[in-house]
């Protein structure tokens, strides 16, 4: 039996990348449609063929951010399976990203920050990106009592080392957070 071939679209393949490097670059407020289209040099059928509105096509940013940033994280941890290894691979992807040209930061705290109605897509995408990746920290924990505090910490490492290194680039925010890492690790304790 032949698999099917899933068909390309590079109309919308050049849109969602224009619209990657558009909203993230300059920010979803300041970003009008007909910028993104004239990027991607692709036609407001395009988009409208796809999209229903901006704010769809701002879920589908938020949603490919989300696989592309978790893609690198698994790939980077591979096959570790001890909780500092697991810290040290998201540390690993954000300073690589962090040493980007065009580094602003997370792009959920971006378009929170932009965007900050409850229950709207900015949060939602940033709630389902940060609940996943400490899921994997709490994974990694394993049995420890404590493991959903020590990924709360860990997070909030994580977290503060990419705004960091978007404030004051070169600052070695990553290895203040390997560091304080290995400290919240080292610690037993239930918190």
């Amino acid at each position: 039996m032949t698999t099917p071939r899933r068909r390309r679209r590079p109309g919308l393949e050049r849109l969602m990348k224009a619209a990657d490097e558009l909203l993230y670059a300059e920010g979803i407020a300041r970003t009008g449609v007909q910028r993104i289209l004239e990027e991607a040099d692709v036609a407001r059928g395009t988009l409208y063929g796809n999209f229903a509105s901006k704010d769809e096509l701002v879920e589908a940013y938020l949603a490919q951010r989300h696989e592309g940033t978790l893609a690198a994280i698994v790939e980077q941890v591979g096959d570790a399976t001890a909780p500092q290894e697991v810290f040290e691979a998201f540390l690993a992807v954000g300073e690589r990203r962090s040493s980007a040209d065009g580094f602003r930061g997370c792009a959920f705290s971006l378009a929170v920050a932009e965007i900050p109605d409850e229950g709207g897509v900015a949060r939602r995408w940033a709630a389902t990106h940060k609940t996943t990746l400490k899921r994997m920290l709490i994974e990694a924990l394993g049995a420890r009592a404590d493991a959903d505090d020590v990924a709360e910490e860990l997070m909030v490492l994580y977290d503060g080392a990419l705004l960091s290194a978007a404030l004051r680039p070169g600052a070695g925010s990553f290895a203040a957070a390997r560091r304080a890492g290995r400290s919240v690790l080292a610690d037993e304790g239930v918190r």
